[in-house]
């Protein structure tokens, strides 16, 4: 059983709660948060032992053997070091963190400590994703990628009239490379890995980048990578080869379905996913299963993953300017 702490009350909890109780084998110890009301609510909808105003009390429980971080992207990296510093494992909500020195530091205190770190992204763990990197084979040689990743943000409209919320905020790391753009990376990079070089053109308004394009050259294929939270339009996930091409018609973080097309129009469906209506589900399998086998190899494999994609990331940031200090 693995008993977590959860730190934070915002909406991505009760999306944790309901992947966990579809895996089995998490128990719900105890919830941190300064917002009490949201505590009591969670407490009261959800099998949660005990909250608590006060993070200590949780990092320093007995029972508690993992940390859910599920705060803003700009506490992360203090909430998970805390974490790591009174031994316990940690799950961290993406994205990671936007420093590649901040990640290799604690991603090196969890080996030096024999604890896990894990970053909670979905797609990388999904059954559809395994068969997309199967089937680039069967495209011949890759072209282009193209993805779009647009979705209206329900916080957008308080952003426009001045209320600015953690996703908009870049003193807490937010914007949509950050929230939306991290999943087209990870797709792209789980596929073909690090790319040559990279540029990242982002709109901004009031200071964070609201959309923006993220162009990964690989030399012989580019990928065109957008991401949108102040507009929307359908979502796509598109391979191209000189022998035919692989789509999806859902966001890069969920991939529940996924066409294989040949060049004389033949194609081939998938849907491999146990649970294609909750994205969450194989991460937390996946750190089930690396949590019960103590599989500290396995668990270096996605560290090492991460690196990459926070360094990806961080060169994007740095080509378009945008700065969370």
């Amino acid at each position: 059983m693995i008993n977590v702490g959860i730190i934070g009350s915002g909406f991505i909890v009760p999306e944790f709660i309901k992947a966990t109780e579809l895996t089995g084998g998490y128990r719900y110890v105890a919830i941190a948060s300064p917002v009490e009301d949201q505590l009591k609510a969670m407490c009261e909808k959800y099998p949660i032992g005990y909250y608590s105003l006060d993070n200590e009390k949780v990092y320093n429980d007995p029972e508690v053997d993992t940390i859910y971080v599920a705060v803003p992207n700009g506490l992360h990296y203090q909430i998970a070091k805390r974490a790591l510093e009174c031994g316990k494992n940690v799950i961290m909500e993406k994205p990671f963190l936007p420093s590649l020195a901040q990640s290799e530091e604690l991603i090196n205190m969890a080996h030096e400590k024999n604890l896990i770190i894990f970053d909670a992204v979905t797609l990388v763990h999904m059954p559809n994703f395994y068969k997309i990197k199967e089937l680039v084979k069967e495209i011949g040689d890759i072209k282009m990628i193209d993805l779009n990743f647009s979705q209206y943000s329900s916080r957008y409209d308080k952003f426009k009239n001045g209320i600015v919320l953690p996703a908009f905020d870049r003193k807490m790391a937010g914007g949509a490379l950050m929230d939306l753009g991290i999943y087209n990376i990870n797709f792209v990079l789980g596929i073909f890995g690090e790319p040559k070089d990279v540029a990242y053109f982002p709109n901004i308004h009031k200071d964070i980048d609201s959309s923006g394009v993220l162009v990964l050259d690989y030399g012989t294929f580019k990928a065109t990578c957008v991401a949108a939270k102040d507009c929307r339009a359908p979502l796509n996930c598109c391979i191209q080869g000189d022998l035919g091409y692989i789509k999806s018609d859902y966001a890069s973080s969920v991939i529940a379905e996924i066409k294989l097309v040949d060049n004389k129009g033949e194609a081939q469906v998938f849907a491999l996913n146990e649970h294609p209506d909750e994205a969450h589900y194989d991460e937390y399998m996946m750190f089930k299963e690396i949590f019960e086998n103590k599989d500290f190899a396995k668990a270096n494999e996605f560290n090492q993953h991460t690196l990459m994609t926070i360094r990806v990331l961080e060169k994007a940031l740095k080509y378009a300017g945008i700065s969370f200090e």
